[in-house]
């Protein structure tokens, strides 16, 4: 990690480490899942009722669950046109001004899902076919989106103090 890691930068990657703990265990959580509901079906002639829906559910908490992480780590597609041309300072310019500009747009998403979530839990939405209430699932995409966004704040925060690389585990 670049610099002296912080009370703030060791929080956060401790809640980013542990949303994606629990995006490993939604992975393996799905795999099992979907192997057996495999077998059910082709094997013993026996659909699993409500697969897709639970399948489709189990998908939002993995994918959300490991953003935090990614972003942390770096772990993002990232191509790189103009970054070994330009000087380090612009780079971290703008580094910076897209970091700032992706926490703007996660904050609003998490904002909008938690919203969502409110709304789903009013109206009681849920899935079609085995009725899997959507409220939960809204608020773990609000919170892995927060978790997310302490993440662009700390990186945000270390290339405002001239580090080269924001901080990673």
């Amino acid at each position: 990690m670049s610099g002296n890691p912080d009370r703030l930068d060791r929080f956060v990657g401790r809640s980013a480490r542990l949303l994606a703990l629990a995006g490993g265990a939604a992975l393996l959580w799905l795999m099992g899942f979907t192997v057996y509901a495999e077998i059910a079906r082709y094997l013993f002639n026996a659909p699993l009722l409500g697969a897709h829906d639970i399948s489709r559910m189990s998908l939002i908490v993995l994918v959300f669950c490991g953003l935090a992480w990614c972003g942390w780590t770096n772990g993002h597609i990232a191509v790189d046109l103009v970054g070994s041309v330009l000087p380090r300072a612009v780079l971290r310019l703008t580094d910076t001004l897209m970091r700032l500009g992706a926490l703007a747009l996660v904050v609003v998403m998490a904002w909008r899902a938690m919203e969502e979530g409110l709304d789903a839990q009013e109206f009681g939405t849920a899935t079609n076919l085995i009725q899997i209430p959507h409220m939960p699932f809204y608020m773990v995409v609000a919170f892995g989106f927060a978790v997310y966004a302490m993440v662009l704040v700390v990186q945000v925060r270390h290339l405002m103090r001239g580090d080269h690389e924001p901080p990673s585990p």
